[in-house]
């Protein structure tokens, strides 16, 4: 009985048709949107991520490890000394007080010139006695040499025994041996004399004086009243590390300057380096002859030079800021290969004002880091300043 009757739902109008198809379509706006502002938050942290990966390689700049030819200066250092023979510590070779002093420091003397003296007065007396003990044996000398002579001839004449001319010779003997021996105590009394006197034994100027007037000295040699030296030329015997001996040029002539002359020059020759090694230090000696004409360099003052040296064979080198300590000082490079920084520890030899040799660690044509390296770990990832690699 329901066949019959007509479907009485009720049907959507056109205004609801076109109303739902719109509401449909903002959502789909509002997805796509969604999807959209997703998608370019998404970008952006990746970006952000590669930024700060980026940001994080750290930026160096590198160098090329070269052969090259090294000219190299030795530093020596050293305490300036008089020339050999040029510097004199004086000191009386007899027994006395010190009577008078007649220099000071910085006074110029000539050769041969008074500096001190010893109370004399009792070395006077024995010369005296010694003078008159050779006048005593001179006398008697004349006598025993007359005697000899007429003991001769009255031997001649018969009148003389032989005896008594032997006793005259004899006489003679003694005598001419009392003479030769007073004549010796008279030279060594007039010596000591002499030697109560200080004297120059060279012209220089008196550098130290170390007595004065009152003091006793025992004359044994060691107890210096003053010094002289020809400070004119002054040497510096200055130590060097052995390795580097033979590369010292002998015979060159430098000039040079320092801080204990300001404003003035010094022209210096290395005279010897010397063929023994202390072998406690290893190090070797070497000898630098200075031009101190205005002497203003001062006996005993401390000099660090720098010597001309041999060129040597090609080495590898590197910048000086190449080289970077260690933990416990022991020095390392870092080689750049790729994008990643090795630390490799090196043997640093000769250098230069900017260039070390290295005698082990490198190769020829490696890139070590000269800016940027300190403090970076072990095969840490590096960005050559520069390059275009990612």
């Amino acid at each position: 009985r329901f066949a019959g009757l007509r479907d009485m739902s009720p049907k959507p109008t056109a205004h609801a048709v076109g109303y739902s198809s719109c509401a449909a379509s903002r959502l789909g706006c509002r997805i796509l949107i969604f999807v959209l502002v997703l998608m370019t938050i998404a970008g952006c942290a990746r970006h952000r991520g590669e930024e700060a990966d980026t940001a994080a390689v750290p930026e160096v700049t590198v160098a090329k490890v070269q052969r090259v030819r090294l000219q190299t200066k030795i530093v020596v250092n050293g305490n300036l000394a008089g020339l050999p023979n040029r510097d004199a510590k004086l000191a009386p070779l007899v027994p006395g007080r010190i009577a008078r002093v007649l220099v000071t420091e910085g006074d110029r003397v000539s050769a041969g010139q008074v500096l001190a003296e010893l109370d004399n007065a009792q070395l006077k007396d024995q010369e005296r006695q010694a003078e008159a003990a050779v006048a005593q044996a001179e006398a008697n000398l004349e006598n025993a040499r007359a005697s000899a002579k007429r003991n001769e001839n009255l031997l001649q004449r018969g009148i003389a025994a032989r005896k008594e001319v032997e006793d005259a010779r004899t006489q003679l003997a003694v005598s001419e041996a009392a003479h030769r021996q007073a004549s010796a105590a008279f030279s060594v009394a007039k010596s000591q004399l002499g030697r109560a006197e200080i004297r120059a034994p060279f012209a220089g100027t008196v550098v130290r004086r170390f007595l004065g007037v009152g003091d006793q000295v025992d004359g044994s040699g060691g107890q210096p009243v003053v010094e002289v030296a020809a400070i004119e030329a002054l040497e510096l015997l200055g130590t060097v590390p052995a390795n580097r001996l033979n590369d010292i040029k002998t015979g060159e002539t430098f000039k040079f300057t320092t801080d204990a002359a300001p404003g003035a020059t010094f022209e210096a020759r290395v005279v010897a380096a010397l063929p023994a090694v202390d072998p406690a230090t290893n190090n070797g000696t070497v000898r630098v002859r200075i031009q101190n004409p205005k002497r203003l360099l001062k006996l005993g003052q401390y000099l660090s030079l720098e010597l001309p040296s041999k060129e040597s064979s090609p080495r590898l080198v590197v910048p000086k800021q190449a080289i970077y300590p260690g933990e416990s000082g022991e020095p390392h490079v870092y080689v750049v290969k790729g994008e990643e920084a090795d630390m490799v520890p090196v043997v640093v030899g000769a250098q230069t004002g900017e260039q070390a040799e290295i005698i082990s660690g490198v190769s020829d044509g490696d890139s070590v880091i000269v800016n940027g390296g300190y403090g970076l770990p072990e095969k840490s990832k590096v960005r050559v300043k520069g390059s275009t690699a990612q």
